[in-house]
Parts: C-alpha cells; sequence; structure tokens
C-alpha cells in the first residue's frame, strides 16, 4: 500500500489545480449552468401558479428539459458529474448523515453521500412535478384528481426539500469551514489538508502533545472517506483503503 500523501499528490496532478493554488477544479461550467438555471426556473414555477399560467407552464418545460440533459450528462460529463456510481452513496447516506450529528462529516471533492441523496430525492420529485403538470394540461387527463394531488404533493415536497438543501448547504459549509455555495458559482474547492487542522507537526510528535485531527477525505467520488491517522515518528501511515477500486483509483495507485 503506498503512502496516502502520494496518492493524494497523484489525485491533485490528475485534477485541473492552478500552479500555488490551493483549490482544485470539482464542478464543470455545464454543471454550474444546470444547477442554478434549475434553480431560477423552479423558483419561477413555486412562485407563478395559478397567477401567471403561460410563464408556470413555460418553467415546467425548461425544467424537463433541465432535468433530460442531467441524465445525459450524468453519462457523458466530467468525473464529478457522473452518476455511475451515485449507487454506492446512496447505500451509505443513512450512515453518513447520522454520523453528521456525531459531528464527522467527512469530505467528498464531489456529491457526499447526503447530497447524492438530495439528488436522486430532487429529481425523482421535479420529474413527477412537471410530468403531472403535463398532463394536468392534457385533454385526456384534466380534471383528474390523483393527477393534480400527484402535482401538488410533489410541487410541496420540493419547495421543502429546497429548505433542506439550503440549511445543510450552510450547515456542511460551517462544519467543513468551506463556502460550498460559492464552489457551484466557481467550480473549485479546496485540496484536501489545504487546512490549518489538516496540517500535521512536520517533525516527531512529543507524547501528550496535542495534534490536530486529521481530515477524513475522500480522493474519489464514488468511494467513502477514509482517516489518515497523524503522523508518528518513525511509524508510517497506512490508511485502510475501499476493498472495491475502479480502474481510475488503481492508475492513482490506490490500490
Amino acid at each position: 500500500m503506498r503512502d496516502a500523501g502520494q496518492a493524494r499528490e497523484r489525485v491533485a496532478s490528475r485534477t485541473s489545480a492552478r500552479p500555488g493554488s490551493k483549490t482544485v477544479a470539482v464542478w464543470d461550467v455545464p454543471l454550474r449552468v444546470w444547477h442554478w438555471a434549475l434553480a431560477a426556473f423552479v423558483l419561477i414555477a413555486c412562485v407563478t401558479p395559478n397567477t401567471h399560467d403561460a410563464l408556470h407552464r413555460t418553467a415546467g418545460y425548461a425544467v424537463i428539459g433541465l432535468l433530460a440533459f442531467r441524465l445525459i450528462w450524468g453519462v457523458i460529463g466530467t468525473r464529478h458529474s457522473l452518476l455511475a456510481r451515485i449507487s454506492l452513496k446512496l447505500r451509505a447516506a443513512p450512515r453518513y448523515m447520522i454520523n453528521i450529528f456525531r459531528g464527522e462529516t467527512g469530505r467528498y471533492l464531489g456529491l457526499n453521500p447526503a447530497g447524492a441523496a438530495m439528488l436522486v430525492a430532487m429529481v425523482g420529485l421535479l420529474f413527477i412535478s412537471t410530468i403531472s403538470g403535463v398532463m394536468q394540461v392534457s385533454l385526456r387527463f384534466f380534471g383528474v384528481w390523483w393527477i393534480q394531488e400527484a402535482h401538488s404533493l410533489s410541487s410541496n415536497a420540493i419547495m421543502a426539500l429546497i429548505g433542506v438543501h439550503l440549511l445543510g448547504t450552510l450547515w456542511m459549509s460551517v462544519l467543513q469551514k468551506e463556502n460550498l455555495a460559492r464552489a457551484m458559482f466557481t467550480g473549485r474547492k479546496r485540496m484536501p489538508g489545504s487546512t490549518p487542522a489538516a496540517r500535521q507537526p512536520a517533525g516527531p510528535v512529543e507524547e501528550g502533545a496535542d495534534v490536530a485531527p486529521a481530515e477524513q477525505v475522500s480522493m474519489v467520488p464514488e468511494l467513502p472517506p477514509h482517516r489518515v491517522n497523524p503522523q508518528v515518528a518513525g511509524v508510517k501511515p497506512s490508511p485502510r483503503m475501499p476493498r472495491a477500486l475502479s480502474t481510475y483509483d488503481r492508475k492513482l495507485g490506490l490500490g
């Protein structure tokens, strides 16, 4: 098993890190445009029902187009946009959210398990809301009660999820000392180990000395974070890595 620090350097070399910068490119331009366009059209749809019907329908059709784009980009986009292994994060989501309440967040350059669960829930509800909305104005399904209920309930659930998303983003920004909302504008996040709390003493560690807790980092977006123990004199760190490694992970020397 190679040293975790060398693995991080390889991760940084494979991503768009600027020379001398402590940030790395994570969210590509199409994904950021999609995120904020979706937020804008969903907001328009939320404030225009029964008052500006034409605008409401236009926003709904735009959301359908954006959802279709996200599915396509999740297959052909950059690595942090891919949806290939999102099921792994969904399985990790319950434990991850329990750990959040314990103050153990871990850190993911891409979506963390809670974010993955939010993405799946939001996309699913948006599909239900928009498709039921289209059906609601068609001749065949106009006035059908269960179509109206599906549209109303899913739309209300979307507004609730938006609130949860905003609070969760704020909370994680505080816990991880990183402005996650700004990252969705700039596309860049700080590199692993670039915060003072994550730096360890260069020399030998004296017995009883305070050592800053090591940052838990997932070096690839589809794997859970692992804990890198503080460097102790004469002892090489040997982080436990996940069993299932992708071809990309092996190229990085993680296996």
